[in-house]
C-alpha cells in the first residue's frame, strides 16, 4: 500500500520535474530507496555487486581483447589469461552469492536471482564480443538495479536497452499507456490471483489426504491460476512502470495456457527465462545440433538449473525432471503423422499435465506431495473425506475460477489492444485501480511469490 500510495505518486513527481540530463540519477535514486525498504544491508550488497561487476565488465571489454594468436609466455598472453580467470572469478563470485543466499540464509535480497541472470548474461555477451562494455556507472547502475523490474524481472539482455539508458523520453502518451499497464497488472494480481489463492489456502487447511480427486483437481487448478496471475500481473507493472521511466521492457507472457505442448508452454511462460537458458546454457552445451540423445541430454541440464534456481528441496528437482520427460515424449509422440492432425488433443494433453507439475512445484515437503498426487487420481488412503467438498468450493470460487479462466484467454489483451485509447477504457481502469486499493485496504494483499525465488 506504501508502494501504491506514497512511493509512486511521490518518485514520478521528482522524475517529472528531473532534468532530462538527471533522469538517471533520480531513478538510481528511486530505486535505492525502494530496495532500502527491504534491508539496508541487502542494498549494500546489491551496490557492492554492481560496482565490481561493472569494474570486471570494462576490464573484459572486447575493445580491450587480446589477439587469438597471442604468445601465451608473452605479455599480450598474459594479459589474455588474466581475463579469462576475472571472467571466471566474476561468474562464480556471482554464483556464490546466490547460492549463499538459497542454501544458506533465510532471507534472500530482493530479486537475486533475476539480477544474478542479467549480470552473468552481461558478462558472457562482453567477453564473448556481443557487447561492448557500458562505461557509464550510472547506466550500468540503472540497468542492473532500477525498481521496475528488479524483483519480477523481466530479464532484460542489455542490447535491448542499451540505448534507453543515455537517451530516453517520456510524454504524457507514453506515461499514460505505461500507467495503463501497471493497473490491468494489479488488477490480475489483486483481484484474481489473490482471490484465486483463497481456494488453494483452503485446500491446504482442509488436509491433501481428507479431499476427494475433483477437490485435488480444483485445487490445482486455483494453484495454476494463481501462480499465473500473481506473476503476469507483476510483469505487467514492471513493463507498465518501465514504459513511465522511458524504457520498453519485454514482454514475459504469451498466454502460455493456450499452447498445445509442455515446450510450447514454457517458450510463452516466463519468456525472458527461457530465451536465457536458450541463449547461454542450452545453444553452448550444442542446442540440437550434435544428434537427439545429446539434444536431449542437454534438455536436462537445462531442466535440472531451472528447478535449481527455483529452489533446492527435492520437488524443485522432482518438477525439473518431471517436466523434461513431458518434453521428451513430446519429441518423440510429435513425430508421429497422425499427431499433427490432432486438434484439442494436444490441449487436453497440455491442461492435464501443468496443474500436475504445479502441484509437484508448490509443495515442498515430499510426503505431503505423494498424498497429493495420490489423491488427485482417487488413491491412497483417504481420512474424513467430505464427499461433496469440491462442490462447496465450486459455490464459494467458482465465479472467481471462471473469470481466471476466461482470462487466461487472450480476452482481456485483445479488449486492450482495440480499446486502449477509448475513453471507457481510461474509466474502466480507473475504477479497477481504486478497486484494487479497497481490496487492499480491506482484506489485504498477498505477497509475490517469486521474491524467494
Amino acid at each position: 500500500m506504501n508502494f501504491l500510495l506514497y512511493f509512486l505518486p511521490f518518485f514520478f513527481l521528482f522524475y517529472a520535474i528531473t532534468p532530462k540530463s538527471l533522469k538517471n540519477a533520480a531513478l538510481i535514486a528511486g530505486s535505492f530507496v525502494f530496495y532500502a525498504q527491504g534491508s539496508f544491508v541487502h542494498l549494500g550488497i546489491m551496490a557492492v555487486s554492481i560496482l565490481v561487476n561493472y569494474r570486471v565488465g570494462k576490464r573484459l571489454d572486447a575493445g580491450e581483447a587480446c589477439s587469438e594468436t597471442a604468445d601465451p609466455a608473452g605479455e599480450e598472453g598474459k594479459k589474455k589469461k588474466g581475463k579469462e580467470w576475472l571472467y571466471l572469478a566474476a561468474v562464480m563470485g556471482n554464483l556464490a552469492v546466490l547460492c549463499h543466499f538459497k542454501l544458506w540464509t533465510n532471507s534472500m535480497p530482493l530479486g537475486l536471482s533475476f539480477y544474478t541472470f542479467q549480470v552473468l548474461g552481461y558478462l558472457i555477451d562482453v567477453r564473448g564480443g556481443a557487447i561492448l562494455a557500458e562505461r557509464s556507472l550510472g547506466n550500468f547502475i540503472v540497468y542492473l538495479g532500477m525498481f521496475p523490474k528488479i524483483i519480477s524481472g523481466p530479464i532484460t539482455p542489455y542490447e535491448q536497452v542499451r540505448e534507453s539508458l543515455s537517451e530516453r523520453s517520456v510524454d504524457g502518451v507514453k506515461f499514460q499507456d505505461g500507467l495503463k499497464t501497471f493497473v490491468l497488472g494489479l488488477a490480475l494480481k489483486t483481484l484474481l490471483a489473490d482471490r484465486i489463492g483463497i481456494l488453494w489456502a483452503e485446500v491446504g487447511k482442509t488436509g491433501y489426504e481428507s479431499i476427494t480427486w475433483r477437490y485435488a483437481w480444483l485445487g490445482a487448478l486455483a494453484y495454476s491460476l494463481m501462480l499465473y496471475f500473481n506473476f503476469y500481473g507483476y510483469s505487467l507493472m514492471a513493463v507498465g512502470l518501465g514504459k513511465m521511466t522511458g524504457f520498453a521492457l519485454p514482454e514475459n507472457f504469451q498466454l502460455p495456457y493456450l499452447a498445445r505442448s509442455v515446450r510450447e508452454f514454457y517458450r510463452r511462460w516466463h519468456v525472458t527465462m527461457g530465451q536465457w537458458f536458450r541463449r547461454y546454457v542450452y545453444v553452448p552445451l550444442g542446442g540440437n545440433r550434435k544428434g537427439e540423445g545429446r539434444t536431449i541430454l542437454n534438455l536436462l541440464v537445462v531442466w535440472l538449473l531451472t528447478g535449481f534456481w527455483h529452489g533446492i528441496t527435492v520437488n524443485f528437482f522432482l518438477w525439473g525432471i518431471f517436466l523434461w520427460i513431458c518434453i521428451v515424449a513430446e519429441r518423440l509422440i510429435c513425430r508421429l503423422p497422425f499427431v499433427k492432425k490432432l486438434n484439442i488433443l494436444p490441449h487436453l494433453w497440455l491442461w492435464f499435465v501443468i496443474p500436475i507439475s504445479w502441484m509437484i512445484f508448490a509443495i515442498t515437503d515430499v510426503r505431503e506431495l505423494q498424498t497429493y498426487l495420490t489423491r488427485m487420481f482417487g488413491i491412497g488412503n483417504a481420512v474424513n473425506v467430505n464427499p461433496a467438498d469440491y462442490l462447496i468450493a465450486l459455490r464459494r470460487h467458482g465465479i472467481a475460477l471462471a473469470a481466471g479462466a476466461i482470462c487466461c484467454s487472450g480476452v482481456v489483451e485483445a479488449a486492450m489492444q482495440k480499446w486502449r485509447e477509448r475513453l471507457g477504457m481510461s474509466l474502466f481502469l480507473a475504477a479497477l485501480f481504486w478497486l484494487c486499493i479497497w481490496k487492499i485496504c480491506s482484506a489485504g494483499s498477498n505477497p509475490f511469490m517469486y521474491l524467494n525465488f
